[in-house]
């Protein structure tokens, strides 16, 4: 009977995160899994399945153990405008700046309205960004103009993830985030003084 070999699950989907996170869903192989993960073919069909099994639990941990942790920081329950600015100035900065991009980014240009094996996954993790944004402009410009606000700066945030993979200049995208952030807190100032 052959031995279950034991690996650190963790460690497993941070590496196979990062591979589909580098080269997308359909560029990578079993092989390229292999080497990325250190397993052989046969344990990551018994751990997950397959290729696509793999790629979802990458996913999930991604948004578990990422996204949902920076939602947590940039845009808790009492995070401010300056917070959420932080989340955005973040992935112009190194390590999150190493021109790979983001998983659920890139998944999403990947996949596009298809989704199929990202569907979940970028549900979530879209739902996850939409609260937080929300929920920071909501306390900080009230409920109307949040609703406004919230898919402008999801429409950012997205485009700033798939354009830090390309050549476009991190510095002047950084200048445009300060300027938004800028306007916003100045809508927040003029709200509070009215």
């Amino acid at each position: 009977m052959a031995r279950t070999r034991e690996f650190d699950r963790d460690t497993v989907l941070l590496s196979a995160a990062n591979l589909f996170r580098q080269r997308g869903y359909r560029n990578v192989s079993i092989s390229d899994l292999e080497k990325s993960t250190g397993l052989v073919s046969g344990s990551i069909y018994n751990a997950f399945g397959d290729k696509a099994g793999l790629f979802r639990a990458a996913l999930a941990h991604y948004v578990d153990g990422f996204v949902r942790q920076r939602m947590k920081v940039f845009a808790g329950d009492k995070a401010r405008l300056e917070e959420l600015e932080g989340l955005y100035l973040s992935v112009l900065e190194m390590p999150l700046a190493d021109g790979h991009g983001c998983l659920i980014t890139n998944s999403i240009v990947e996949f596009g309205r298809e989704g199929g094996v990202a569907s979940e996954g970028l549900g979530e993790a879209l739902e996850l960004v939409r609260k937080g944004v929300a929920g920071v402009l909501e306390r900080e410009l009230g409920a109307e103009a949040a609703k406004s606000e919230t898919t402008r700066l999801i429409v950012l945030y997205h485009g700033i993830l798939a354009l830090s993979r390309s050549s476009t200049s991190f510095s002047e995208m950084a200048e445009m985030v300060r300027a938004e952030f800028s306007r916003l807190r100045n809508l927040r100032d003029s709200a509070v003084s009215a």
